[in-house]
């Protein structure tokens, strides 16, 4: 298993209840990153569906309702099971509690050798490790991906930004929702919404948007976050009530891609070691559990006869499962980014619609 992140860690997670796996990173945690923070409902149930959902919900923070604002104005209340968490802290609990076949090694991958019968890996301090089936859950980190004639193609360069921070009451006193998300569908700006989350012992805000126009806002929002956010969402306050931003602000731009070439023996690429999704969407971890979920099914087949070539590779491909879970993603960043700020005729007329909707749900 190359890589330790939440593809890697999960993966691990669940294979090494029947094998035994080799989990390589060159560090032994994960450090604070800016990456998904959130377990959405359906993912709640794709961790349980894997047997996850006692090791990790119980180091998380339960969401109960959320509050629905659209520009500002409230527009209703909706029961959910939600869950906010750090992507370290996710990590880092599944690796505290690997199964005992599961063995960490700390190191860096720089070279793969593979054939449909044995598969090698040699690590930077001249180890060579060699196994029936190589796992790459290394992310975006493409460096080993040419020796084995795959490549990455963008599917949009630029496609959205985010930024994460921290807020807190003026007054101390702890908010009176337990979550909140504030939609703009701004054109102008590119701003979708911002989402906000209990982690821990404090309240995260998440805002997406896309680059259209002059996105001079994020520079500005990092430098003056409270000042920025302000002229950003006017009458947040009003929705919100009185609030700061404490902390830094974490920001960061997505390129979508996906990788190409055809199935290698002995290989298998998951989460967004495959292809990557987009963050507004919401749906990285739905990628993940499901790649994870397609290869518990897959692995123990392809165990059961000699060989691992590209034929078995292309079955976890194609599992209908797989598909549709990486063709909802890629049609839901489509259609976000669209919705947000499409300049058609067809798009300004659904922003308009959605304007009426939410007018009419308000009186």
């Amino acid at each position: 298993m190359v890589g330790a992140g939440l593809a890697g860690a999960t993966a691990a997670h669940i294979l090494g209840r029947q094998w035994r796996v080799t989990l390589v990173d060159p560090r032994s945690s994960c450090p604070p990153v800016f990456r998904a923070e959130k377990i959405e409902p359906d993912q709640v149930d794709l961790l349980r569906e894997l047997g996850l959902g006692e090791t990790l919900l119980p180091h998380t923070r339960r969401v109960y309702q959320i509050q629905a604002f659209y520009r500002n104005h409230h527009f209703g209340t909706r029961s959910i099971e939600q869950y906010g968490a750090s992507y370290g802290a996710m990590v880092n609990t599944l690796l505290a509690t690997l199964p005992a076949a599961v063995q960490f090694k700390v190191g860096r991958v720089v070279e793969v050798a593979n054939n449909p019968d044995w598969q090698c890996v040699r690590l930077a301090g001249g180890e060579t490790l060699t196994c029936r089936l190589i796992i790459f859950a290394s992310g975006s980190n493409s460096d080993l991906l040419r020796a084995l004639h795959l490549q990455r193609a963008w599917v949009q360069k630029y496609h959205s930004l985010s930024a994460g921070f921290m807020i807190a009451r003026k007054d101390g006193q702890p908010f009176s929702f337990g979550a909140a998300t504030c939609s703009s569908a701004n054109a102008k700006t590119g701003i979708d919404y911002v989402t906000f989350f209990p982690i821990e012992n404090t309240m995260r805000a998440n805002l997406f948007a896309y680059p259209v126009g002059d996105n001079s806002w994020l520079q500005r929002l990092a430098h003056d976050p409270n000042r920025e956010l302000r002229r950003l969402f006017p009458r947040l306050e009003r929705a919100i009530r009185d609030y700061e931003v404490v902390g830094k602000v974490d920001a960061a731009i997505t390129n979508l891609y996906r990788t190409e070439g055809q199935p290698q023996p002995g290989v298998v690429l998951i989460g967004d070691a495959s292809q990557n999704t987009s963050p507004p969407t919401g749906r990285g971890l739905t990628k993940i559990f499901t790649d994870v979920l397609v290869l518990r099914e897959c692995v123990p087949c392809w165990f059961e006869t000699q060989g691992l070539g590209s034929e078995k590779v292309q079955q976890f491909l194609d599992h209908p499962r797989k598909k549709a879970a990486d063709t909802k993603a890629a049609r839901d960043a489509a259609y976000r980014r669209n919705a947000c700020c499409g300049r058609t005729l067809q798009w300004r007329i659904h922003r308009t619609k959605l304007r009426l909707k939410m007018q009419l749900a308000r009186a």
